[in-house]
Protein backbone atom coordinates (compact mmCIF):
# COMPACT_ATOMS: atom_id res chain seq x y z
CA UNK A 1 0.00 0.00 0.00
CA UNK A 2 3.08 2.02 0.32
CA UNK A 3 3.79 2.35 -3.36
CA UNK A 4 0.32 4.03 -3.71
CA UNK A 5 0.88 6.62 -1.71
CA UNK A 6 4.08 6.95 -3.53
CA UNK A 7 2.41 7.22 -6.38
CA UNK A 8 -0.12 9.62 -5.64
CA UNK A 9 2.10 11.81 -4.04
CA UNK A 10 4.32 11.85 -7.27
CA UNK A 11 1.26 12.83 -9.16
CA UNK A 12 0.45 15.77 -7.19
CA UNK A 13 4.44 16.89 -6.70
CA UNK A 14 6.26 15.12 -9.40
CA UNK A 15 9.32 14.57 -6.84
CA UNK A 16 10.65 11.20 -8.03
CA UNK A 17 10.37 12.42 -11.83
CA UNK A 18 12.45 15.65 -11.14
CA UNK A 19 15.07 14.10 -8.94
CA UNK A 20 15.48 11.17 -11.93
CA UNK A 21 15.17 13.08 -14.54
CA UNK A 22 11.35 12.36 -16.09
CA UNK A 23 8.66 10.73 -15.23
CA UNK A 24 9.67 7.34 -16.92
CA UNK A 25 12.60 6.65 -15.25
CA UNK A 26 10.87 7.89 -11.91
CA UNK A 27 8.45 4.79 -12.91
CA UNK A 28 10.69 2.41 -13.67
CA UNK A 29 12.77 3.25 -9.94
CA UNK A 30 8.91 3.01 -8.37
CA UNK A 31 8.86 -0.80 -10.47
CA UNK A 32 12.41 -1.45 -9.00
CA UNK A 33 11.16 -0.91 -5.84
CA UNK A 34 7.95 -2.64 -6.05
CA UNK A 35 9.82 -5.88 -7.46
CA UNK A 36 12.51 -5.67 -4.66
CA UNK A 37 9.98 -5.34 -1.51
CA UNK A 38 7.82 -7.91 -3.32
CA UNK A 39 10.69 -10.78 -3.74
CA UNK A 40 11.45 -9.65 -0.03
CA UNK A 41 7.67 -10.64 0.93
CA UNK A 42 8.35 -13.35 -0.89
CA UNK A 43 11.05 -14.64 0.97
CA UNK A 44 9.15 -14.27 4.05
CA UNK A 45 5.79 -15.95 3.24
CA UNK A 46 7.83 -19.12 2.11
CA UNK A 47 9.92 -18.93 5.60
CA UNK A 48 6.51 -18.66 7.44
CA UNK A 49 5.09 -21.44 5.23
CA UNK A 50 8.44 -23.64 5.57
CA UNK A 51 9.20 -23.29 9.15
CA UNK A 52 5.62 -24.04 10.68
CA UNK A 53 4.76 -27.09 10.88
CA UNK A 54 2.47 -28.45 8.46
CA UNK A 55 -1.70 -29.04 8.83
CA UNK A 56 -2.45 -32.59 8.45
CA UNK A 57 -5.71 -31.28 7.39
CA UNK A 58 -4.32 -30.34 4.28
CA UNK A 59 -2.37 -34.13 3.78
CA UNK A 60 -5.20 -34.41 1.05
CA UNK A 61 -4.22 -34.81 -2.08
CA UNK A 62 -6.94 -32.82 -3.69
CA UNK A 63 -5.75 -30.01 -1.77
CA UNK A 64 -1.92 -30.46 -3.34
CA UNK A 65 -3.88 -30.54 -6.55
CA UNK A 66 -6.07 -27.85 -6.03
CA UNK A 67 -3.11 -25.58 -4.42
CA UNK A 68 -1.22 -26.55 -8.02
CA UNK A 69 -4.64 -25.31 -9.74
CA UNK A 70 -4.76 -22.45 -7.71
CA UNK A 71 -0.88 -21.65 -8.67
CA UNK A 72 -1.72 -22.22 -12.42
CA UNK A 73 -4.92 -19.59 -12.47
CA UNK A 74 -2.96 -16.79 -10.44
CA UNK A 75 0.03 -17.32 -12.71
CA UNK A 76 -2.79 -16.97 -15.64
CA UNK A 77 -3.95 -13.97 -14.30
CA UNK A 78 -0.74 -12.46 -13.27
CA UNK A 79 0.78 -12.56 -16.40
CA UNK A 80 -2.13 -11.83 -18.24
CA UNK A 81 -2.69 -9.12 -16.66
CA UNK A 82 1.01 -7.38 -16.86
CA UNK A 83 0.58 -8.32 -20.89
CA UNK A 84 -2.43 -6.59 -21.47
CA UNK A 85 -1.24 -3.63 -19.48
CA UNK A 86 2.42 -3.16 -20.19
CA UNK A 87 5.29 -2.69 -17.98
CA UNK A 88 4.24 1.43 -17.02
CA UNK A 89 0.25 0.20 -17.05
CA UNK A 90 1.30 -2.17 -14.78
CA UNK A 91 3.87 -0.63 -12.08
CA UNK A 92 1.64 3.06 -11.90
CA UNK A 93 2.77 4.72 -15.10
CA UNK A 94 -0.33 7.18 -14.72
CA UNK A 95 0.46 8.22 -11.61
CA UNK A 96 3.68 9.50 -13.04
CA UNK A 97 1.49 10.94 -16.65
CA UNK A 98 2.24 7.99 -18.66
CA UNK A 99 -1.37 7.62 -19.72
CA UNK A 100 -2.69 4.57 -21.85
CA UNK A 101 -4.99 5.45 -24.50
CA UNK A 102 -7.78 3.72 -23.47
CA UNK A 103 -8.92 1.29 -20.54
CA UNK A 104 -8.16 -2.27 -20.67
CA UNK A 105 -11.29 -4.81 -21.02
CA UNK A 106 -10.31 -7.64 -23.07
CA UNK A 107 -8.74 -10.78 -20.71
CA UNK A 108 -8.53 -10.72 -18.34
CA UNK A 109 -10.15 -7.37 -16.89
CA UNK A 110 -13.56 -8.54 -18.59
CA UNK A 111 -13.22 -11.93 -16.07
CA UNK A 112 -12.31 -9.82 -12.92
CA UNK A 113 -11.07 -6.52 -11.33
CA UNK A 114 -7.82 -6.18 -10.38
CA UNK A 115 -6.75 -9.45 -11.56
CA UNK A 116 -2.81 -8.68 -10.82
CA UNK A 117 -3.97 -8.27 -7.48
CA UNK A 118 -6.15 -11.43 -7.03
CA UNK A 119 -3.86 -13.29 -8.92
CA UNK A 120 -1.10 -12.92 -6.77
CA UNK A 121 -3.50 -13.61 -3.48
CA UNK A 122 -4.69 -16.59 -5.27
CA UNK A 123 -1.13 -18.27 -5.83
CA UNK A 124 -0.35 -17.11 -2.01
CA UNK A 125 -2.97 -19.36 -1.52
CA UNK A 126 -2.00 -22.03 -4.15
CA UNK A 127 1.49 -22.58 -2.55
CA UNK A 128 -0.27 -22.59 1.17
CA UNK A 129 -2.36 -25.59 0.08
CA UNK A 130 0.99 -27.26 -1.26
CA UNK A 131 2.66 -26.68 1.33
CA UNK A 132 -0.12 -28.04 3.50
CA UNK A 133 0.38 -24.64 5.91
CA UNK A 134 -2.00 -23.02 7.75
CA UNK A 135 0.27 -20.04 9.01
CA UNK A 136 0.25 -19.49 4.68
CA UNK A 137 -3.32 -19.50 4.56
CA UNK A 138 -3.75 -17.26 7.24
CA UNK A 139 -0.84 -14.98 5.57
CA UNK A 140 -3.00 -14.87 2.81
CA UNK A 141 -5.70 -13.82 4.12
CA UNK A 142 -3.76 -11.02 5.11
CA UNK A 143 -2.70 -10.39 1.63
CA UNK A 144 -6.27 -10.36 0.74
CA UNK A 145 -6.97 -7.78 3.15
CA UNK A 146 -4.22 -5.70 2.22
CA UNK A 147 -4.35 -6.05 -1.64
CA UNK A 148 -8.49 -4.68 -0.94
CA UNK A 149 -7.37 -1.32 0.96
CA UNK A 150 -4.88 -1.15 -1.87
CA UNK A 151 -7.67 -1.44 -4.21
CA UNK A 152 -10.05 1.57 -1.79
CA UNK A 153 -7.50 3.93 -2.43
CA UNK A 154 -5.86 2.64 -5.66
CA UNK A 155 -8.89 2.69 -8.16
CA UNK A 156 -11.04 5.93 -7.66
CA UNK A 157 -7.77 7.78 -8.18
CA UNK A 158 -6.62 6.21 -11.03
CA UNK A 159 -10.24 6.86 -12.20
CA UNK A 160 -10.01 10.01 -11.21
CA UNK A 161 -6.80 10.71 -12.90
CA UNK A 162 -8.24 9.56 -16.30
CA UNK A 163 -11.32 11.78 -15.98
CA UNK A 164 -9.07 14.59 -15.52
CA UNK A 165 -7.37 13.19 -18.81
CA UNK A 166 -10.22 12.88 -20.59
CA UNK A 167 -11.71 16.72 -19.69
CA UNK A 168 -8.31 18.16 -21.14
CA UNK A 169 -8.71 16.43 -24.34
Amino acid sequence: MWYVQVARREYRRQTVSRLLGGPRKGCVALALTIVGLGFFRDCWFKLACDSQPEWPFLFENYFLWLGYLCILIGSILVFSSYWALGFYGTFLGDYFGILMDNKVTHFPFNLIDNPMYWGSTIIFGGTALVKASLSGLLLTCLVAACYKIAILFEGPFTTEIYNKSNKMV
